[in-house]
């Protein structure tokens, strides 16, 4: 028994993007910020008509392991930045965003091919919401068992998604900045709210470490986090996978660590 949680364990992290630092408990965590719960998703507003949602995935050994995306509210409709881990948490996401902002989900994209950021996928193909990801996510996507987007992004030289895809998220900016995390991590500037999301590839300035490194690209990494930086030069929110949103001081402790490896 002991040798299968481990596994499991491994198997979970080697398809996430696990930070290797110990939290406080999540309630003690919640209590520090203006969270709204729904069901065992957490919501967290970043600015007016943007939002971070947390979903959790309790690993052995480790215990519950957050993970944030974003949605962004334009118009009629909301726009959803990474899934839950699994579609039943996806799916409280939907639901929240259509009764609570009253402006259902329409358009999706995921920033990588992890299951903390693509896990619930096939919810939002239940759905019939259009999905977007970068051409690799969708190639590696399957391999890990996820469904691909239905759509995938172009990219111009400079690393910003153009076409459809771009038109698609207006007024989302959408930017792959090289490999880092992994090869095909991409993202997400709201100009107009001074947000940016790093998705796993930027951690708190407390981090000690750049966490999971199983799929990283080392010798880009710090390259790519300065790539990003410059991208988003106004973004005074840095919003990231496995931490609160913070300063711009996530992007230089980012670098700091990526020096070394």
């Amino acid at each position: 028994m002991i040798r299968k949680l481990a596994v499991l364990a491994t198997a979970l992290i080697l398809t996430a993007c696990i930070p290797g630092e110990i939290r406080a408990p999540i309630a003690v965590q919640e209590a520090e910020r203006d969270v709204v719960r729904f069901g065992d998703i957490s919501f967290t507003k970043l600015a007016d008509g943007v939002w971070q949602h947390t979903s959790y995935l309790d690993l052995p050994g480790i215990g519950p392991v957050p993970s944030n995306g974003l949605l962004v509210v334009d118009g009629d409709r909301t726009l959803l930045v990474d899934t839950a881990w699994t579609d039943a948490q996806t799916d409280l996401i939907l639901r929240w965003a259509e009764t609570v902002l009253t402006k259902p989900v329409s358009t999706a994209l995921v920033t990588h091919a992890h299951k903390d950021k693509m896990g619930g996928i096939a919810a939002l193909h239940q759905a019939n919401i259009a999905t977007w990801a970068h051409p690799v996510t969708n190639v590696d996507g399957p391999a890990n068992g996820f469904e691909p987007a239905r759509n995938t992004f172009r990219f111009n030289g400079d690393g910003w998604a153009t076409g459809a895809g771009a038109a698609s998220f207006s007024p989302l900016k959408i930017y792959y900045p090289g490999g880092a995390h992994t090869a095909d991590n991409i993202t997400v500037g709201i100009p107009a709210k001074s947000i940016a999301f790093g998705g796993c590839m930027i951690k708190a300035s407390s981090s000690r470490t750049l966490g999971n490194l199983a799929d990283a690209v080392p010798e880009a990494y710090a390259q790519s986090v300065r790539n990003f930086d410059a991208a988003f030069p106004d973004a005074a929110i840095i919003a990231m996978s496995h931490s609160p949103a913070e300063s711009r001081k996530a992007i230089a402790r980012t670098i700091d660590l990526a020096d070394d490896l």
